[in-house]
């Protein structure tokens, strides 16, 4: 069912209000000439409840959300509290929340926003959870985008996946890595061929840095963790047929070790050019609003 303003799970704008101060208007047609450039914002934003981060979790949402308004489409991670907050000053016209599973005592802490219409949605929990993830509804979701202008349509699935070390958990992640490409593959069978599909996310894990893991992201703990996790990435990468999208040169360094990271793919995705950089956006007297940092993948289509 096609999300709009009134059938969102969370409450929105009028349409004509949230367009009329989208602060983002500056786009035409796009065409040769002028190529449609479009933000998607990724932000693990920490909101768990505040006795288990640093007690301002209300006060960090409350900055985050004038933030939002820079980007054509959010992907959140972790925006398990206070969401009243988190899209008070939000103006985005169109929204999906998945919902929270029976039996959860959180929900996935997935938010989706976007300023083109979504007109498609869906998401499904993970089976294979362990440790203190059990307590959360942890899932992937998709949002499927009709972007003015372009006759192509834009699918950005979003999640995050199993946290920890533990043999059990990397037992669960790999299932997760099995179940995201399960899921992307059956949701993109509706999609036309030239859309653009983006896996998007907290995956707790990333690329291989050598194959003997000497060295390895500071995200995991020896080299074992390392193996584990990265043959689990390599298994999603593959497994959905998405590529890696490259880091702006002056971020390179830091990314190589990034365990949040896109991925895209599609037949228009030939035509299209991408880039990924982080974001410093910061509170008031430079307030820290997350403990990890936002991204934006820059997506130029060229018509």
């Amino acid at each position: 069912m096609p999300l709009t303003p009134s059938t969102s799970s969370l409450s929105s704008p009028p349409k004509s209000q949230a367009c009329d101060t989208f602060p983002r208007d500056d786009f035409a047609q796009p065409s040769k000439e002028h190529p449609l450039e479009l933000k998607i914002l990724l932000w693990n934003t920490w909101l768990l409840p505040s006795l288990l981060t640093d007690r301002r979790s209300h006060a960090r949402a409350l900055a985050i959300s004038p933030h939002l308004n820079a980007y054509d489409i959010v992907v959140l991670n972790e925006a398990f509290s206070n969401k009243k907050a988190l899209l008070l000053h939000t103006k985005h016209p169109y929204r999906y929340h998945p919902p929270r599973p029976t039996g959860r005592i959180m929900d996935s802490g997935l938010l989706f926003l976007s300023r083109y219409e979504i007109i498609g949605s869906g998401w499904e929990r993970y089976e294979h959870v362990a440790g203190i993830d059990r307590f959360a509804g942890k899932g992937l979701g998709y949002i499927t985008v009709k972007v003015e202008g372009c006759k192509e349509r834009l699918q950005v699935f979003g999640t995050h996946m199993q946290a920890g070390a533990s043999k059990s958990v990397q037992v669960a992640r790999r299932a997760q890595a099995l179940h995201v490409c399960d899921f992307v593959n059956r949701k993109r069978v509706d999609v036309d061929t030239e859309a653009i599909a983006i896996v998007t996310g907290d995956f707790n894990m990333g690329p291989k840095w050598d194959d003997e893991f000497k060295e390895f992201s500071v995200h995991y703990v020896d080299g074992e963790d390392a193996r584990a996790r990265c043959e689990a990435y390599e298994q999603l990468v593959q497994g959905t047929g998405l590529r890696e999208i490259d880091c702006e040169q002056e971020h390179e360094k830091e990314y190589r070790g990034e365990i949040c990271r896109f991925l895209m793919g599609g037949r228009k995705e030939q035509k299209s050019r991408a880039s990924v950089r982080y974001e410093d956006l910061k509170g008031k007297d430079g307030m820290r609003l997350s403990d990890t940092k936002p991204m934006c993948l820059t997506l130029i289509l060229d018509q």
